[in-house]
């Protein structure tokens, strides 16, 4: 069974750690921001995650498995979008 999550689903982890699953060394990517983007065909409309990650070994454009203590295993289309001092930034569009 596929759940359609929305932007509702992620806004109360914003701050939390998402595990990447499934790559040879552990990481942790931080939920920065949940952005509305408009209207679409899923329920609840479009969005966006931001993403912050270390900055050594940055991760490709790809799907990750991502686990989260409260949302489980979710297999996500993340793409790096920015360098920053404090870390990598990814971003993940739902539409």
């Amino acid at each position: 069974m596929v759940v359609q999550l929305t932007a509702a689903d992620f806004e109360p982890h914003i701050g939390t750690d998402f595990d990447v699953a499934e790559i040879p060394a552990p990481l942790a990517l931080q939920l920065l921001e949940v952005r509305q983007l408009g209207t679409a065909l899923r329920g609840g409309g479009a969005f966006a995650l931001t993403f912050r990650g270390p900055l050594a070994e940055p991760l490709q454009q790809a799907t990750y498995p991502l686990v989260h203590p409260r949302l489980g295993r979710l297999d996500v289309f993340i793409v790096p979008i920015a360098r920053q001092n404090d870390g990598m930034r990814y971003e993940a569009v739902f539409t």
